[in-house]
């Protein structure tokens, strides 16, 4: 979500021949206008230290909220290394260097993104059993957890439709697709994020990926037999730790 001044003016710049963009807010002179392509690299919140293994991202679409600011639909195309910092103000501008990839089509990597995909399968599915079980206790009566324990039924049938797994099924015969792909739904852990968009190989990233989803997986299916002996024994039920995986 765009908002500040200075990234108004960059990314209607970025999108100069896009529609319904701010024209008056385009730098025609700018060797960047119209490219609807970036770079991004993870800021640590803390330090305020920028990583110099980052993104580059394409512009897909945008859309204008009734507050002024931008909503803008990127897609990552390729990884970079920075050279240089060219300029700081007002908006960052770096010399970089694309990293090769190559797609690793081998049969071990084959055979490790399978085991990546059923990891995440798995997880997905223990995650949404943890939380069908949470919202049948905050319900509280009998009918009530009796629906939701229907809803969790056809849920569980219907895991297969959803839109993660659906992406899911497209990329198992494409090993390095997938492990971006992995690493892309982990939005809300960034330097785990960035551990892999810093890993050269499709191997190297697929088997941090298989740590990662392997230690989440135990998570939630002690959090599920946990859940299984405390409902069981009366009532409340167990709950995942703070900072635990979400």
């Amino acid at each position: 979500m765009i908002f500040e001044p200075r990234y108004r003016v960059l990314f209607n710049t970025l999108m100069d021949g896009m529609p319904d963009i701010e024209e008056g807010l385009v730098q025609k002179e700018s060797p960047y206008a119209g490219t609807k392509q970036f770079g991004m690299c993870y800021v640590d919140g803390n330090s305020g230290k920028m990583a110099t293994v980052g993104t580059l991202l394409q512009i897909q679409a945008h859309s204008f909220e009734a507050d002024g600011r931008i909503l803008v639909v990127n897609k990552g195309s390729e990884r970079f290394r920075v050279t240089k910092v060219v300029k700081e103000r007002p908006v960052l501008i770096c010399e970089v260097e694309v990293l090769p990839e190559e797609e690793d089509s081998s049969q071990e990597a084959k055979a490790l993104a399978e085991q990546v995909a059923d990891l995440f399968r798995n997880v997905l599915r223990l995650f949404r059993k943890v939380k069908r079980r949470q919202q049948q206790q905050q319900q509280g009566s009998s009918a009530a957890a009796a629906a939701a324990a229907a809803a969790g039924v056809a849920d569980a049938e219907d895991d297969d439709s959803l839109e993660e797994l659906s992406e899911l099924a497209e990329l198992t015969d494409k090993p390095t697709q997938l492990s971006y792909w992995i690493a892309s739904v982990l939005g809300e852990h960034r330097l785990t994020q960035q551990v892999l968009l810093e890993e050269d190989s499709t191997l190297g990233r697929l088997q941090k990926e298989a740590e990662v989803l392997g230690e989440t997986m135990r998570f939630y299916s002690a959090a599920t037999a946990l859940e299984s002996v405390f409902s069981s024994g009366g009532e409340g039920g167990a709950q995942p730790p703070a900072g635990g995986p979400d």
